[in-house]
């Protein structure tokens, strides 16, 4: 009978990708961590692999809402200093999850960093939006600028977001430059989709239109509400958009600008 192959740390790794059980690939990244100096060559993890079972781990404590073994989780990928975007975009999502949002938007500014050109302007509007919560927004601002910079397809999303801050900063809609236009482009583009309904619910609760405020609002949380992940990571818009719509439907009309719940 032919002897069977030991597990190598990579296999657990795959193991713990194809299976659709957190829980479960938190126990073979356990597993495949445990891996180090058995088998016949001795042979140790290599670093990038241990990082990704890190990885399985670090998910599963987010799935059950484990924020701050997430973040402990997250704050040994960071050391291992191997693919420091995905670690930092990770360390990002776990200081935001626990309203760090200071700490968040230092991550997301390494990930930006660290991360190819094509994938900075999504790393910079991240740290626009962890900076836009911590109330930052001469910050955001900034930071959307360099979204915009780098983007090729999701300017009209960064765009109209620095619409949303400088609403939230103080001013009232007839000071936002173009803003009729910022909305119109938004709602054209694709990046209209998914975060860009949060936005362009905002944004029109902000001029007075109930109907499309509401509509972009409820599309939003259903998207996003019942996604383990999602919800935790888009907990504080989730909330917010269901403040607007409260008010919304509590007072008939949308609220001012200057007072959108936040």
């Amino acid at each position: 009978m032919r002897k069977q192959r030991n597990l190598t740390a990579d296999d657990y790794l795959r193991l713990a990708i194809s299976t659709g059980s957190p829980a479960e690939a938190a126990v073979l990244a356990e597993r495949g961590l445990r891996h180090q100096g058995a088998g016949d060559d001795g042979a140790t993890i290599d670093p990038e692999t241990r990082l990704l079972l890190l990885r399985e781990i670090y998910r599963a404590h987010l799935h059950a809402r484990r924020l701050r073994s997430a973040h402990a989780v997250a704050r040994k990928m960071v050391r291992l200093g191997v693919a420091q975007e995905i670690a930092h975009v990770d360390l990002a999502r776990a200081c935001a999850a626990l309203g760090w949002w200071h700490r968040a938007a230092q991550a997301w500014r390494i990930a930006a960093r660290n991360a190819p050109a094509a994938r900075r302007a999504m790393h910079w509007a991240a740290v626009a939006v962890a900076q836009h919560h911590d109330e930052r927004y001469d910050d955001a601002l900034s930071s959307l600028d360099r979204a915009v910079r780098w983007s090729l397809t999701t300017r009209p999303l960064h765009r109209a977001y620095m619409a949303l801050v400088r609403l939230d900063a103080g001013a009232r809609v007839d000071e936002v430059e173009h803003l009729d236009e910022v909305i119109e482009e938004l709602e054209c583009a694709r990046c209209g989709e998914g975060f860009g309904r949060y936005v362009l619910g905002l944004l029109h609760a902000a001029k007075g239109d109930v109907a499309r405020a509401t509509r972009n609002l409820a599309a939003f949380v259903k998207r996003n509400a019942d996604d383990p992940l999602r919800s935790i990571t888009l907990g504080r818009e989730i909330r917010r958009a269901r403040r607007t719509m409260r008010d919304l439907r509590r007072r008939g009309a949308a609220p001012s600008s200057t007072n959108l719940p936040g």
